[in-house]
């Protein structure tokens, strides 16, 4: 038990270091995240096409953007500004990224969503999606 509580605290220490410390804009963002993963899978379930190999997908999907948050950290430091521009806007974006799919997932389930929220969400992400993502 005291060797896995320290190898924990290891990795969550690195993982701290290499994400550049805890911010509030990250706990929004791992929110986000979780209500994602919790509004897909109750879309899954209602319409009966719930995967294992989807969810790992998800998670792995998830896992990446942390690394992007890593590396947007890491280009902040290069910067030497010690204003963390790029960690910022990559949390903006993928904040504006999940909440898209969580508009969207629940959409799918029937919930209705109003519209100041969804424009909001959509103006986060808007700038940022990739040209075969845009309208």
């Amino acid at each position: 038990m005291e060797k896995s509580l320290f190898i924990i605290s290891v990795l969550g220490t690195w993982f701290m270091f290499l994400i550049g410390g805890w911010q509030m804009l990250l706990t929004i963002l791992v929110v986000f995240m979780v209500l994602d993963i919790v509004t897909g899978v109750i879309k899954a379930l209602i319409k009966g096409k719930l995967n294992s190999k989807m969810g790992f997908k998800g998670f792995l999907r998830k896992a990446s953007i942390m690394l992007v948050i890593i590396l947007a950290n890491w280009l902040d430091l290069l910067t030497t500004s010690n204003v963390p521009v790029f960690k910022t806007i990559a949390i903006y974006f993928y904040i504006g990224m999940e909440g898209l799919s969580i508009i969207e997932n629940l959409y799918h389930i029937g919930v209705p969503i109003p519209k100041s929220i969804t424009k909001y969400i959509e103006q986060l992400a808007k700038d940022e999606l990739p040209k075969d993502k845009k309208d």
